[in-house]
């Protein structure tokens, strides 16, 4: 399978930025209005309208919403390549895992969801963002493998998503609260 990055590739990366950033935030809304919460969302961010969780363990539950999703996504889209071997189909993939990867790292100055989950569970902040990474990380390998994608295709991924993070960061921060 040849790898190449074109104007269709790059706008199709940028859809699947918007699009994982914008279903992972409705996960943790349609979780916390699950539970009962009236719940508010922006690209990066999903909170409580008011108020505080009734327990940590609701609090836990509409943290773990996101990443959830996320993971489940992630598999499904690995499957689907292996299935149609479509290229398109990769900026799905392997943004799930730049996602948490960032998230991750993010992490290390202000606890993300994973770190967060994992700290409560009494695993300490890391044990959960790396399996999670790492889980990711293996699906990205295997379809590179499988695909023929090269070390400087997933490079180019990794700075396309880091560039579109950048910019749904920077809207959400300063056009969307």
């Amino acid at each position: 399978m040849v790898s190449s990055i074109n104007i269709k590739y790059i706008l199709i990366t940028a859809l699947a930025v918007v699009l994982s950033f914008f279903f992972h935030e409705l996960a943790h809304l349609v979780t916390g209005e699950l539970l009962g919460y009236s719940m508010k969302m922006t690209l990066n961010s999903a909170f409580l309208s008011e108020g505080i969780y009734e327990s940590e363990w609701h609090n836990q539950l509409v943290s773990a919403g996101g990443p959830i999703f996320t993971i489940i996504s992630a598999f499904f889209f690995f499957y689907i390549i292996r299935k149609t071997k479509n290229i398109y189909w990769y900026p799905f993939l392997f943004f799930a895992f730049v996602f948490r990867l960032m998230a991750m790292i993010v992490s290390i100055m202000n606890p993300n969801d994973e770190a967060r989950i994992s700290y409560w569970l009494g695993l300490g902040y890391w044990i959960l963002p790396l399996m999670v990474c790492f889980t990711l990380l293996f699906l990205i390998i295997k379809t590179s493998k499988e695909q023929g994608y090269n070390l400087k295709f997933n490079l180019i991924n990794y700075l396309l998503g880091s560039v579109f993070v950048t910019a749904i960061v920077f809207l959400d921060q300063y056009l969307f609260k």
